[in-house]
Order: structure tokens, then C-alpha cells, then sequence
């Protein structure tokens, strides 16, 4: 259980070593802050994602489809959200961005107009936080993408030659070969695209990664890399 922890910690934590809200490409805006009571109220979530585009970040809303890269890794993403403090006689909001870890990374001066109308008054705000963000400029850092682990400490992925047909179970998946038998099982957890895996006497993880499905375990203290051909 102990490797299995060590395993997804170092795939969820690829970006632990990220220095710069600029080391990264990719910034995801919701498509309604937590606040307001519909999509794009007042165009503040529209405004958001146009002043990180402006500042060089491929930015898409939290429904969007995103590509491969990201989809296969959401820490390659900041994640933007809103801020309100409003009092009876000014609106006060502000941006604040967070890692995939849920860590707060930056957050832009706050804007406060005393606007009666609502409408404008979050516009009015919204321009110093604008003008505050434009200090933050997408210079994707390539090394930030790398996990940290050895390459001595890695064995050659095996190529499993067999298709493995992926068959709904309660709380994930199981795997069968053609006979049909049960080879693999494929666990949930609140990742997608990312399984807790056991197979025979191995236990450890499965993902997907530049579109090939990798089981990962260890086996006499060395870590082991699997190609898998699934077919869901």
C-alpha cells in the first residue's frame, strides 16, 4: 500500500517543483464564479479569460474539451477563481489562481468600485484587476513537466501484445482478454484517465499517458512499467 501511495504521489505532484505563475500554459476559468447566480454574469468570466489570453495563456473554461496534454494532466494548469467582498456601499473583488494541488500561487490586487448598479460596478472593479494581471506573462518552463524519478530506478515499459476489453464494474473496471478472462481490475478514484490496478498478485496504478495505457507496480523493490491495449 505503501508504493502504491508513493506511486500516485509522484504522478500528482509532477509540478511540485514549479517556481513561476509564467512557468505554466494553461489557465482553466469556471464558467460561473461561486458567487454569482448564472454563467458569465455581469461578462466577468468572459473578462477573466480574455486578460489571460492577452497575457500569452491558452485558457478554456472548466467545461471546454481540452487538448491531450492537458487532459491527460490537469497540473499543467492554473485554476482561476473570483473573489467577492462586498459591503453594503462598495463592490470588492479579486483573482486568485491555485495549483492542481489546491495551493493559492497568485492573487491580483483586489478592485472596489462604489457603483450602485451592480452591472457596472463589477465592471468598474474588474478594471484594476485586470490592469494588475497584466504583470503575468505565459513563458512555459518545459522542465516543469518532468517528474522527479530516476531513470535507474525504472524498467522499460513491457508491451502486453493481448487487447483487453474494458467491462463496467462497481467502482471502476475489469479486464478480459478474448477467452473471455479476467486479467486486470481497474479501481476509480477521483482523477480520470487514473485507476488503482490489480492484477494477480500486483497492485498498483493505471494511467493514461500520450494516449497509451501504462500499469505501474513494483515488483522486488524496482519499479515496473506495463503497456496495456485497452479497449473501453
Amino acid at each position: 500500500m505503501k508504493k502504491i501511495t508513493l506511486l500516485i504521489a509522484l504522478l500528482f505532484t509532477s509540478f511540485a517543483f514549479s517556481q513561476d505563475v509564467s512557468d505554466y500554459k494553461y489557465i482553466i476559468v469556471p464558467k460561473k464564479f461561486s458567487f454569482l447566480k448564472e454563467a458569465n454574469m455581469y461578462n466577468l468570466n468572459a473578462l477573466t479569460k480574455t486578460v489571460f489570453e492577452n497575457q500569452g495563456y491558452e485558457v478554456y473554461y472548466d467545461g471546454d474539451v481540452f487538448p491531450q496534454e492537458l487532459a491527460e494532466n490537469r497540473c499543467r494548469a492554473l485554476f482561476a477563481d473570483m473573489l467577492e467582498n462586498n459591503t453594503l456601499l462598495s463592490t470588492k473583488i479579486k483573482i486568485e489562481l491555485k495549483d492542481c494541488r489546491n495551493q493559492v500561487v497568485y492573487v491580483s490586487e483586489e478592485g472596489v468600485s462604489r457603483e450602485k448598479d451592480y452591472a457596472k460596478g463589477y465592471v468598474q472593479a474588474f478594471r484594476t484587476v485586470g490592469k494588475s494581471l497584466e504583470i503575468l506573462k505565459s513563458k512555459p518552463n518545459q522542465d516543469v513537466v518532468k517528474m522527479p524519478v530516476k531513470t535507474s530506478e525504472v524498467i522499460q515499459p513491457t508491451v502486453v501484445s493481448a487487447q483487453l476489453f474494458a467491462q463496467p464494474i462497481l467502482n471502476g473496471f475489469q479486464l478480459v482478454d478474448s477467452s473471455p478472462k479476467v486479467v486486470m481490475k481497474l479501481l476509480k478514484t477521483s482523477k480520470s484517465n487514473f485507476y488503482i490496478g490489480q492484477k494477480e498478485n500486483q497492485q498498483g496504478v493505471v494511467f493514461n499517458s500520450n494516449n497509451q495505457w501504462v500499469f505501474e507496480y513494483y515488483q522486488n523493490d524496482k519499479l515496473v512499467s506495463e503497456k496495456l491495449e485497452i479497449k473501453f
